[in-house]
């Protein structure tokens, strides 16, 4: 599926220079904005907010990063690319953004994603282990799990670092950061300081995507709940990210800050972060606790620390949408709640259609139009 260059400066560049407006200024938005600006093209990225702040979805302390996607040795390729992208970026920005802990996934009667992780993984010559109860709590004390895979290259990413060091690296290289964009066409956008015309525009814009653009995909509440887990002391560097598949619910622990992340990864309900007060339910709460104590017995009575709401934009298939509309419009949207740890390779590949270049990955399976966006909705689970 992949036709992947072994290194971040090792592609064609394209030949002339060009305007191009990226509208959206989230993870996606600042990755394409990057390599934009890499290929020498002339970078304007339109959002309301400071990025690294405001009510899009890539704001927050903690991001899961995994490559284990059950069979899907597709997905599973894009993500050892993206982490070999993260590796580049920290280099460049001079400071750590991924902190490896592994990812591990609960396994149950029944449940296959795990056993067809560690297969597919394996069979790419990567890191995965199958772990029984006994060596789980050997390695991670006091985390009591049952039988599990473990994806040793997962780990958390810092959003906020990423973010704001980004900024500065799109600042110092000449990017025009402009406010709110109100009007969005393939060859021009209007703000607050007039209408600008460019050669192409790249649409990164998250739950507002459809302001512009009529894409296949859904916006769903996704509750949020932070638990004080200071008590486990230095054990929280080392703890994985892990999940229930069958539940959806899943841990991300967050050392700056002494936290694990509990969240569900089922699509939630219909909303939109316009005007949402951002309240968790008590039952919602209740849930994430159960599941917390549940494999963490000493932090079942643990302080809530943050509840916050996050909202995914889903398509049917929970696959991404990178592709041109008819007009030629760039988008990058469905991200499904599992697109942050993609985000340099998704930039790249949004950056190569935007300058008309041979896209790197085959992104006929991300296709706007494809079938699976009009069927039923699939669940998974991080």
């Amino acid at each position: 599926m992949t036709r992947m260059a072994p290194k971040r400066e090792g592609l064609k560049t394209s030949k002339a220079a060009k305007q191009v407006a990226v509208v959206g200024g989230g993870i996606m938005g600042a990755m394409t904005a990057a390599h934009l600006v890499e290929q020498g093209a002339k970078v304007t990225l339109y959002d309301p907010h400071l990025m690294g702040t405001g009510p899009g979805a890539s704001v927050d302390t903690g991001r899961s990063f995994r490559v284990h996607y059950g069979q899907d040795k597709g997905l599973i390729q894009m993500a050892v690319r993206s982490r070999v992208l993260w590796e580049n970026w920290e280099r460049e920005l001079g400071r750590p953004l991924l902190h490896t802990t592994g990812k591990l996934l609960i396994e149950e009667p029944g449940d296959r994603h795990a056993r067809d992780s560690w297969k597919a993984m394996r069979s790419l010559g990567l890191r995965a282990d199958r772990m029984s109860k006994g060596a789980v709590s050997e390695e991670w004390p006091g985390l009591l799990t049952g039988a599990a895979t473990v994806d040793r290259m997962g780990g958390v990413l810092d959003p906020v670092v990423i973010l704001q060091g980004l900024r500065v690296w799109l600042t110092s290289r000449g990017v025009d950061f402009k406010g709110e964009a109100f009007d969005v066409t393939t060859t021009g956008v209007e703000c607050a300081k007039g209408r600008a015309a460019y050669d192409s525009v790249v649409l990164t814009a998250g739950a507002w995507t459809r302001r512009w653009t009529d894409v296949s995909m859904e916006v769903t509440r996704q509750e949020l709940v932070y638990f004080d887990a200071s008590a486990l002391g230095e054990r929280l560097q080392h703890l994985p990210v892990f999940s229930h598949m069958e539940s959806g619910f899943y841990a991300i622990p967050t050392v700056k800050d002494g936290r694990i992340k509990v969240a569900n990864h089922h699509p939630g309900i219909q909303g939109h972060p316009d005007g949402d007060a951002r309240q968790v339910s008590e039952d919602f709460e209740q849930q994430a606790r159960t599941f917390l104590g549940r494999y963490i017995p000493e932090l079942a009575e643990a302080e809530i620390a943050r509840r916050y709401v996050c909202f995914y934009s889903g398509t049917a298939d929970r696959d991404f949408i990178l592709d041109r509309t008819s007009e030629g419009m760039v988008i990058g949207a469905g991200f499904s709640g599992h697109g942050f740890k993609f985000a340099p390779l998704i930039g790249r590949l949004l950056a190569q259609l935007a300058l008309g270049l041979e896209p790197e990955v085959n992104l006929d399976r991300f296709s706007m139009k494809r079938p699976a966006l009009r069927g039923a909705r699939t669940k998974i689970a991080v």
